[in-house]
């Protein structure tokens, strides 16, 4: 993957800034603050989580202080792992699919089917920590998402869940799935989608349930697949070297903070679930459902495509993560 020219502007951009800590105005004590990055817009409902966390530390009352400095208007989404990799930013706000060519067990994050507080319980999160830490120098602080499903959607219907021969926007992160169900995958950009549906370039696409109004999808979508499959998620990333800067005591505050916006997510998820399926079925969109037998072999074709991927890339790590990680539902 070649070098993003947005990183080298972003970099000379954050040379103006004299370390990462700082005398706050009016103060008498130095303040240690955090720049953060994400591979998102920052606005709308994708941001409430990130705005949430940031919030949530700032209010602490504490030495540290977070800004948002880098969205994917001056950082790729693609090289935001590198960014935190080498400290440009301090913690990252990443989907695992993002930051694969580093770590490539961040791929099985979008098939964890077991709650994250349970994964804190059970040694899940202490082991995808060693792991990021070895392979990017990266604590891996915490994960949201947990229930966002994916969709697959359409402009016409189908009465199984196969689609041979149906053209569908897909990407590295469904596209085995996709390819499992006889769809012919064309790639490209979340922001080309809306006129490949209009024109008739593509039958469907994936996407999750939250969000597809903010890319104009509404009037060129008739229906939308159940059951969903996956798991939209987000993980919280902190340069290593940043982290062992911080006290012990700033440490337990920023994974208290994580903990709690992993606690309060769950709530906010049901309330954004719900409003997103209002917000689709207002537009008329329809939801295509199969029998029960069916609707269990569409999902556990997505797992077992999805995990097909992990334990190949990662035969070291891939099938410790599954056991940790996964419940096996048939």
């Amino acid at each position: 993957m070649g070098k993003d020219p947005r990183m080298n502007t972003f970099k000379a951009m954050l040379c103006a800034v004299a370390g990462m800590t700082v005398l706050m105005p009016g103060s008498a004590s130095a303040e240690t603050v955090l720049r953060v990055g994400t591979f998102l817009p920052p606005q709308g409902v994708w941001h409430g989580p990130l705005e949430h966390f940031i919030e949530t530390v700032n209010a602490k009352g504490s030495d540290i202080k977070l800004e948002l400095v880098a969205d994917p208007s001056s950082v790729s989404p693609f090289q935001l792992g590198d960014a935190v990799s080498g400290g440009v930013v301090d913690i990252a706000y990443l989907s695992g699919a993002f930051y694969t060519n580093l770590v490539p067990e961040a791929d099985a994050n979008k098939l964890f089917n077991i709650p994250v507080a349970e994964l804190r319980e059970n040694g899940a999160m202490d082991v995808l920590d060693q792991i990021h830490r070895q392979k990017m120098g990266a604590v891996f602080l915490g994960k949201l998402g947990d229930g966002i499903k994916y969709h697959i959607y359409t402009d016409k219907e189908s009465s199984e869940p196969r689609f041979e021969g149906w053209n569908m926007r897909g990407t590295p992160l469904y596209r085995p799935f996709m390819e499992s169900l006889g769809v012919n995958v064309i790639q490209m950009q979340g922001s080309e989608v809306y006129s490949a549906m209009e024109g008739g370039v593509v039958d469907g696409y994936a996407w999750p349930l939250w969000g597809i109004k903010d890319l104009g999808l509404l009037e060129v979508t008739k229906y939308r697949v159940e059951p969903g499959f996956y798991n939209a998620e987000i993980s919280v990333l902190f340069n290593e070297n940043s982290w062992n800067g911080l006290s012990e005591d700033q440490q337990k505050m920023m994974q208290d903070a994580t903990i709690e916006t992993e606690q309060w997510f769950i709530d906010y998820r049901n309330k954004i679930d719900d409003e997103q399926r209002s917000i689709q079925d207002e537009a008329g969109i329809q939801p295509v459902t199969f029998s029960e037998e069916d609707s269990k072999a569409f999902v556990t074709a997505a797992d077992k495509a999805g995990w097909d991927v992990v334990l190949k890339n990662s035969p070291e790590n891939g099938e410790r993560i599954k056991e940790l990680t996964y419940q096996d539902n048939q």
